[in-house]
């Protein structure tokens, strides 16, 4: 009896100990868990300790217990990517101490990074902000312009996006190749070619770290078409046709430059991934199948070789060929870790296979068991299959705070709107707004995600696109703008377009009213209205009235398929002053 008892007991312990670790890791499945693993295991360390007070930015290297470093020179890039982390930390908190340090570091960029002769950014910098590497690589560009566009996206700072702009022309101007087609890897000072070579960074790395975002947050159609130019070339001239991995590297004329490690030509899993990634976040994009199979394809092969399924870490590289053997000694670097949990909900969201979410579980299980400091904060670089910590750095040329941000920000996401059916709020803080100013708040691709919901200065504000997902602005300085997307939500009355300026906006269940400013010019305003009979009213007088979604009255019109009421707004007088118009809109029951 005694030994059955025991029997038992070890029974039940085991048993109530899977049951705990079921319940930690159904936690990785909700999108809140990472939003406040970013606010509370990594942001707030990098803001007590990486920043370089004395001479600005970010210290470049720092210790397992944030001790800095030197060589103390510093990279735009990797400033970049903080301005990244910081404009996310604001993103998902609206703490006004994360926008401080974010508006320093675009401040400190522009001001120190960007060469005023030529145009670009500088490679490296010294300690104290002068130049000193004058070339200009496509990655130390890339994440410079990274870090400046979402702080564009928070900020509305149009300083930051004509430095992404003028950039990015710089690049499409004098790093295409003419002759063979594609981009080069990098410029003198002056942007006569230093490197000929072709790269992930120059593709399929800049439609995945930038590109697309930059198009979420701006919609100019040249990006959309850039970003198709840029993965055709990766799916026709980066990609092995016998055996399907992406290259990293290519000569001018699209050889491929074998990497080679102890005598083994391996493939390095972080850009399959990336690839993969931008394949499918596109399709979204296009609606073109053909980036679908090649995400799901790519992204199917990268599980299965590049990806250990019984611990739940990825590789950081595998021999080229069959069998694909780890690379001696194995290890799991930290950002891998992050794009294979992108990868896994990507899949998810486009096929709806629910295996796919398990995957995530597990890897996810890995990060937070083995790659989460405890003891210090933050994240640890690199550790072993088993767990075994390799690298304990917090930050070097290539280390910062950049990728757990973006993993953190992107699983809240995901998750939300794409696993769980739930919403997301962000926050912005436009620094100065001109009246009718679209201001576009969408980080994902995926169309079905609208507005819900939206406050300005803390105030209902009923003036935004739900499907096109902008927000019309008021003319004002310092705007607290706070948003909500939801997966296909219930729309509310609210202002979809203008051609005037909006002094208020503000909807309830069964009223929407706002004022407006006629212009020298004919005006227009469109609204969504859920409902099938309404009146309105001009200046508290009645003036249309629809039922049933007929309505035929002169200035203005109904759509009852969009359900979009059409306002024509009258032209202020010549030499006079037309009043300000209030507009109410009523459903009639």
């Amino acid at each position: 009896m005694r030994s059955l008892a025991v029997v038992m007991g070890v029974m039940s312990a085991s048993l109530v100990a899977r049951v705990a670790v079921a319940a930690e890791e159904e936690r990785f499945m909700d999108g809140e868990f990472w939003r406040e693993q970013a606010l509370t295991d990594i942001i707030p360390y990098w803001f007590e300790h990486a920043r370089d007070e004395e001479y600005g930015a970010f210290y470049t290297n720092l210790s397992r217990e944030w001790q800095p470093s030197p060589p103390w020179d510093k990279y735009p890039a990797m400033i970049g990517r903080q301005l990244f982390s910081f404009s996310a930390a604001y993103l998902l908190s609206g703490e006004e101490k994360y926008l401080e340090v974010a508006r320093e570091t675009a401040d400190y960029l522009l001001e120190h990074a960007w060469d005023e002769e030529y145009g670009g950014w500088f490679d490296v910098l010294t300690r104290t902000g002068e130049p000193k590497v004058t070339t200009k690589t496509v990655p130390l560009e890339l994440y410079a312009n990274a870090g400046l566009a979402l702080y564009y996206f928070v900020t509305g700072d149009e300083r930051a996006l004509s430095h992404v702009k003028e950039s990015l022309r710089i690049r499409r101007t004098y790093a295409h190749d003419e002759e063979f087609g594609g981009y080069f890897q990098a410029f003198n000072r002056d942007l006569s070619v230093k490197d000929y070579s072709k790269s992930k960074h120059s593709h399929y790395g800049q439609v995945g770290s930038l590109l697309l975002n930059l198009y979420m947050i701006t919609r100019e159609p040249e990006l959309l078409t850039w970003m198709k130019e840029l993965m055709d070339l990766t799916a026709t001239r980066m990609m092995d046709p016998r055996l399907g991995w992406v290259y990293v590297t290519l000569d001018r004329e699209w050889n491929p430059i074998p990497h080679v490690i102890e005598g083994r030509e391996v493939v390095s899993i972080g850009p399959q991934l990336v690839a993969a990634v931008s394949f499918l976040r596109l399709y979204q994009l296009t609606g073109d199948r053909t980036y679908l199979e090649h995400g799901k394809a790519l992204g199917e092969q990268t599980i299965r070789w590049g990806w250990d399924s019984d611990r739940g870490g990825w590789h950081v590289s595998i021999g080229k060929e069959p069998p694909h053997r780890p690379e001696e000694p194995p290890m799991v670097h930290w950002w891998i870790q992050n794009y294979g949990s992108f990868l896994f909900l990507q899949l998810y969201h486009v096929t709806q296979d629910k295996s796919y979410l398990d995957q995530f579980r597990k890897g996810a299980a890995f990060w937070n068991r083995y790659f989460l400091d405890r003891e210090f904060g933050g994240v640890f670089t690199s550790v072993s299959p088993e767990g075994s910590l390799i690298d304990d750095r917090k930050a070097g040329v290539w280390r910062t705070s950049y990728h757990e941000m973006e993993h953190a920000l992107l699983n809240y996401l995901y998750l939300n709107l794409y696993v769980n059916n739930r919403p997301v709020l962000l926050h912005f803080r436009i620094g100065s707004s001109e009246p009718l100013a679209k201001h576009f708040v969408s980080p994902v691709e995926d169309p079905s995600v609208q507005i819900a919901d939206v406050k300005i200065n803390d105030k209902p504000w009923a003036a935004y696109n739900a499907r096109e997902r902008y927000v019309i602005l008021p003319a004002g300085e310092d705007l607290k703008v706070e948003v909500t997307l939801a997966p296909e939500p219930v729309l509310g009355p609210h202002v979809s377009d203008c051609t005037v300026p909006l002094l208020s906006a503000i909807a309830a269940e069964d009223t929407l009213s706002f004022k407006v400013i006629p212009t020298e010019h004919r005006g227009k305003i469109e609204a969504y209205l859920p409902w099938r009979s309404f009146s309105v009213e001009v200046d508290g007088r009645r003036r249309a009235v629809a039922r049933e979604g007929i309505m035929e009255v002169e200035g203005f019109s109904y759509d009852p398929e969009t359900r979009t009421l059409c306002i024509t707004v009258p032209p202020r007088k010549e030499g006079g002053v037309l009043p300000t118009m209030s507009f109410c809109i009523r459903e009639e029951k």
